[in-house]
């Protein structure tokens, strides 16, 4: 073999490596491509992560509506006010917060520094006796727990403990049940059927899920039955402390801070201790409830095709034109509309063109101050105000319409013009609508689930 031979052989065995430079070049190009793997999979992982977390978030929501929709057909009380408290029907309220979902700015009435105007109507509260169509109620009792086919339930928001940095003010939408029971026959109700009053309705509802009243005389706390619950005075969130003891004053307006937050106000708080338990949804923009009004008007827009309803923005839009009527609506609609809900003076129904749910509701009593239930509140209302011996107008005695007088002198014995309270809206209520608006946070989603239930008998 010759010296050339030989050389060419030996470059050619030192050129199957690699210099250092081309060695730090491939390193390189494999990490930027390690990289973007890495990136794609994250994406990947994150667009997984999102759409799971909106998946979750949805059917907690369709499990929430479900769990609503069964409570409210199992409603005891007909919507049909006054109740008398004999029949054992209990009773339904609602609570329209001044927080409404036609201004995205209404809902920074709860809460200036939401930058967003995301939330909204996350003030109302609905109250209401059930009775279950399938397995009673459980609730805590003691360290054990209690069973009833019937229970007070009330749901509500609370504004959450955590929020999203930047994001919308967040809420807590919260299911509590206390139990109906004419006598509770087990622990220290057992005998006498009352429990000594434990110095707070914290410490009561951290303990049990009962429905009580607070006996002034006997200073104790007994069970509810239907017919209790259907004066106001023995509800749930109906009675205030003063000095540790439950206080009442007619019309007995719910113990709330609506203006501010729909927390209710110190004095009746709600077991924190156990309020977990009563948890249903986190993340809240909305709990928009409403009634169905069949006066109130349905408009289309002049410059669009989109129908509009009182609460939607848009529908006070001076070029919108009418074109049909009924619809769900808040409470005092032509105030949350238009700024101008008027209260009449008069213990019935306003007079057309107004329709019954259109204002703030009637006067509950022309006591001096006209007694008025505020927020506007539509309530089963009940028939012993009628009838208990109490003067709740402060004119002409205790209870005008049902003495067997013509106190009015119009020639005609206890008409309803005598009575000296009214129901804040003494018409009937024929269909009820809630709207339940959740956001995810790690998605910034936004997802909607609506419940209707009709009181019209099938």
């Amino acid at each position: 073999m010759s010296s050339r031979t030989l050389l060419t052989h030996t470059a050619a065995a030192r050129r199957q490596g690699m210099t250092l430079v081309e060695m730090l070049i491939a390193t390189t190009i494999t990490l930027i491509i390690m990289a973007a793997v890495a990136e794609v999979f994250g994406l990947f992982g994150a667009g997984v992560s999102d759409s799971r977390s909106v998946i979750e978030m949805t059917d907690q929501m369709r499990s929430a509506a479900y769990r609503l929709r069964q409570d409210l057909a199992g409603a005891t009380a007909p919507t049909l006010p006054p109740l008398d408290p004999e029949q054992e029907q209990g009773y339904f309220e609602y609570i329209e917060g001044p927080a409404t979902d036609a201004n995205a700015a209404a809902g920074a009435l709860l809460d200036a520094a939401d930058a967003t105007a995301l939330t909204a109507d996350c003030d109302d509260i609905l109250l209401f006796t059930s009775r279950s169509s399938g397995g009673p109620f459980v609730g805590r009792f003691q360290a054990g727990t209690i069973e009833s086919p019937v229970a007070e339930i009330g749901w509500f928001c609370k504004r959450a403990s955590t929020q999203v940095a930047g994001g919308p003010t967040l809420y807590t939408l919260y299911r509590r049940q206390l139990l109906v029971l004419g006598y509770v026959g087990a622990g220290p109700f057992l005998g006498s059927n009352e429990i000594a009053w434990p110095g707070s309705w914290e410490n009561f509802y951290g303990t049990y899920d009962v429905s009580c009243r607070f006996d002034l005389i006997t200073a104790t706390l007994r069970p509810n039955t239907l017919g209790d619950l259907t004066k106001r005075e023995w509800r749930f969130l109906h009675n205030t402390e003063a000095g540790g003891i439950p206080t009442f004053a007619f019309p007995y307006v719910a113990n709330i801070s609506p203006s501010t937050s729909p927390i209710p106000a110190s004095g009746e708080t709600l077991g924190l201790s156990r309020a977990g338990e009563d948890v249903v949804l986190t993340n809240i923009l909305s709990f928009d409830v409403r009634v169905f009004d069949p006066q109130a008007e349905i408009r289309t827009r002049a410059s669009t095709v989109d129908a509009v309803t009182p609460g939607d923005p848009g529908f006070a839009d001076a070029t919108a034109v009418f074109a049909a009527r009924g619809a769900y609506v808040d409470l005092g609609w032509n105030a949350a509309s238009f700024g101008t809900g008027s209260v009449p003076t008069s213990l019935f129904p306003p007079s057309p063109p107004l329709s019954a749910f259109q204002t703030g509701g009637v006067f509950v009593s022309s006591a001096p101050g006209n007694a008025l239930l505020t927020p506007a509140t539509y309530d089963t209302w009940s028939t012993h105000y009628e009838a208990d011996g109490v003067d709740q107008d402060g004119q002409g005695g205790a209870d005008q319409g049902t003495n067997g007088f013509d106190d009015d002198g119009d020639g005609v014995i206890d008409e309803a013009d005598e009575a000296e309270t009214s129901a804040p809206y003494p018409v009937a209520l024929r269909g009820l609508e809630i709207r339940i608006r959740c956001y995810e946070p790690s998605s910034r989603q936004i997802r909607q689930v609506t419940v209707r239930h009709t009181f019209v008998p099938h």
